[in-house]
């Protein structure tokens, strides 16, 4: 019995620290759209909790655009649900 907690902690401290790591790697991280690949879909706007992506109608077009920078926690959300590669993380630029 002792074994089965012992390594359900174990889990929760290596998740603790995984997380911990992977927010350190992202503060100078922001999200940026591929134009190229951008269909207008929405389905990155809709998931972003922190409202950081926008949707646009350019004439014709819907295109989603980063509104709010300065918000973006690179949490990744957005990248994991586009379907069509539009979104990738660069680093930020000291402008913000």
């Amino acid at each position: 019995m002792n074994s089965v907690y012992i390594g359900i902690g174990a889990a929760a401290v290596l998740w603790i620290v995984f997380n911990s790591y992977r927010k350190q790697k992202n503060r100078n991280k922001v999200v940026r759209i591929v134009e190229r690949n951008c269909t207008g879909c929405r389905r990155c706007v809709k998931r972003c909790n922190r409202r950081v992506l926008e949707a646009v109608k350019e004439e014709a077009d819907m295109r989603v655009v980063v509104k709010h920078p300065e918000q973006c926690t690179a949490c990744g959300d957005c990248l994991r649900i586009c379907r069509f590669g539009a979104l990738e993380l660069v680093e930020r630029t000291g402008r913000l």
